[in-house]
């Protein structure tokens, strides 16, 4: 069926044109008179010399004016005559050349066929009455045997071999044309749907060619994919066209504080490993003017079997932004600086009136300024402990935080600080639990360390409802890194992905804990990011709507010898 259907669709695609038309008359001339002669030489007494002149004249008349068509193809006319001629020639050479040139009716279903390729229905329909007209009705005149059921068969099978040729050949030329025009469709589709991919990408190459951030795609491996114009610019500031070393080791990154970032601890090599991070600021460039502040953010993207299947990064240069926010923070940590010796100084004196009132009688007047003076004093020490916060956290944006770097064990850092958030956890019907690994040394201060982790803990607590669970883990980076980690995990209510995205940014508080009752300025995750920043490491949260959060925060054992020496 597959090469009867190919035949068609060849006889379709063809049989309009000269060429074709030409080579199957020219064909059908040879196949026809090659046995028409035959017979006329070797069986004369029974051929009609005439009858053979009259139908090969005939078929040579066609051919010649198939020969003299126009080249761009036979006019309509020739189209339907030329065929039709042809059934004729090779009716009358049958009659001619009979009984011997019988088996030439057979011949006629050539033009017959192109009548049927050609014309369909209507070329069918005379194609039979031809066969009829110049086959079967001379048949049946010159018949001798008497005219019964089998001989009339006999002569009239012709016709409707024909017929149902005829109708099995439509059929096929018809699916070969709904399969071209099927086919012509979806290439159309095709081609439609690929200028549209050609238009979006040319659209989203030209949407990250005019980006004023950096965009870098690398794929499962760490491979680069995609760079954007801004990307390639702020590569050109960390790798000049005259730096000797331009691999990833080579490039010019600092923190903010002017110390070198070790090429593991890096942007890439930490989004390379599976870290997802946002705003991780650094230098680039050499030391100078021309010495950028880029910001940077690691997302991972998953295939569908949860695999990581690539990784991007986008890079913002802040450097107007930060030298302002530097001048700010500086202005804030002076005013600050200098709050602390009158609310000292508020304290002492709440403290001493106090002192004062105790040695007095006792009266309702005592304890009325008792009472007022602890309101002062709580208040006072409210502020201060404020004061204090928002002092450190600027001291700390400024790089001016002083860190007492000693060698600590963090597993008893952190079983200390759990130990003291157990009453608490009790009274709110919380289960606080530790996981706690032996792990190496670390290089750290133990105050400031100490007081990210209460918070962290003091948070999770806070927003998590009776019967929920906060875990604290502790030990070894499982990466492969050099470091040690401390995560705070709870089932409380989580945040959306924005709220995550701000948690620490100074005096920022979620929408949920705005309207509850829980109390806090926003400092204290902000103040924990500079503490961990000061270090040399760096803290996450991973936290969705109903599946509580999870706070990280890494510290590797070269940064914290760098921080050491910082320190010193």
């Amino acid at each position: 069926m597959t090469r009867i259907g190919t035949l068609a669709g060849a006889l379709l695609y063809h049989s309009s044109g000269k060429s074709f038309s030409l080579v199957q008359q020219l064909t059908f001339l040879v196949v026809l008179a090659a046995p028409v002669l035959a017979l006329a030489i070797y069986e004369p007494e029974t051929t009609s010399l005439a009858g053979v002149a009259l139908g090969l004249g005939l078929l040579l008349a066609a051919t010649v004016a198939v020969v003299f068509a126009p080249r761009q193809g036979l006019p309509r006319p020739l189209e339907w005559t030329v065929p039709v001629i042809s059934i004729v020639a090779c009716g009358i050479c049958r009659v001619a050349t009979l009984p011997d040139g019988a088996v030439l009716s057979t011949l006629s279903l050539v033009p017959s066929l192109w009548l049927v390729v050609r014309f369909r229905r209507a070329g069918a329909g005379l194609a039979v009455g031809m066969v009829i007209l110049t086959i079967s009705i001379p048949s049946l005149a010159v018949i001798t045997e008497p005219l019964n059921v089998a001989s009339f068969s006999r002569y009239t099978v012709l016709p409707v071999a024909l017929a149902v040729m005829s109708l099995a050949v439509i059929g096929i030329l018809q699916r070969v044309e709904a399969s071209r025009a099927e086919m012509e469709r979806a290439l159309a589709g095709e081609r439609k749907m690929g200028m549209q991919r050609e238009r979006s990408d040319r659209l989203l190459r030209d949407v990250g060619e005019n980006l004023n951030v950096g965009v870098l795609v690398m794929d499962a491996h760490g491979n680069d994919v995609m760079t954007n114009r801004a990307q390639r610019e702020i590569h050109a500031v960390v790798s000049s066209e005259g730096n000797p070393d331009p691999t990833e080791a080579g490039h010019l990154i600092f923190y903010t504080d002017g110390t070198s970032i070790p090429p593991d601890s890096r942007p890439a090599a930490r989004a390379n490993r599976g870290e997802e991070f946002d705003n991780f600021n650094f230098l680039a460039g050499a030391p100078g003017p021309e010495q950028r502040v880029i910001t940077v953010s690691a997302r991972a993207v998953l295939a569908e079997d949860g695999s990581r299947d690539a990784i991007f990064l986008i890079f913002r240069d802040i450097t107007e932004e930060h030298h302002l926010l530097r001048a700010q923070h500086e202005i804030i940590a002076t005013v600050s600086h200098e709050m602390r010796t009158p609310l000292t100084s508020i304290v002492g004196f709440a403290d001493f009136t106090e002192d004062a009132l105790q040695e007095l009688p006792v009266s309702a007047a005592r304890e009325d300024s008792l009472e007022q003076l602890s309101v002062i004093r709580r208040n006072a020490e409210r502020l201060s402990k404020l004061v204090e916060d928002l002092l450190l956290e600027q001291q700390a944006v400024v790089g001016r935080l002083t860190l007492d770097m000693r060698s600590l064990d963090l597993e008893e850092l952190v079983a200390d600080c759990v130990k003291g958030f157990h009453p608490l956890a009790v009274t709110r019907g919380i289960s606080l639990e530790t996981q706690l690994e032996s792990s190496v040394p670390v290089i750290a201060d133990s105050l400031r360390l100490a007081q990210v982790i209460d918070n962290l803990i003091s948070n999770a607590l806070k927003y998590t409802q009776t019967g929920g669970h906060v875990t604290v883990t502790a030990g070894t980076v499982p990466e492969g890194a050099e470091g040690v980690f401390v995560q705070v995990s709870d089932d409380g209510p989580g945040m959306s992905q924005k709220e995550a995205s701000q948690v620490f940014t100074p005096f920022y508080r979620a929408p949920a804990a705005r309207q509850s009752a829980t109390a806090g300025a926003g400092l204290g995750l902000a103040l924990s990011q500079s503490i961990i920043e000061a270090h040399g490491g760096s803290i996450t949260v991973r936290s969705a709507p109903g599946e509580g959060s999870r706070f990280r925060f890494t510290l590797d054992h070269h940064i914290s010898r760098r921080a050491h020496a910082a320190g010193d």
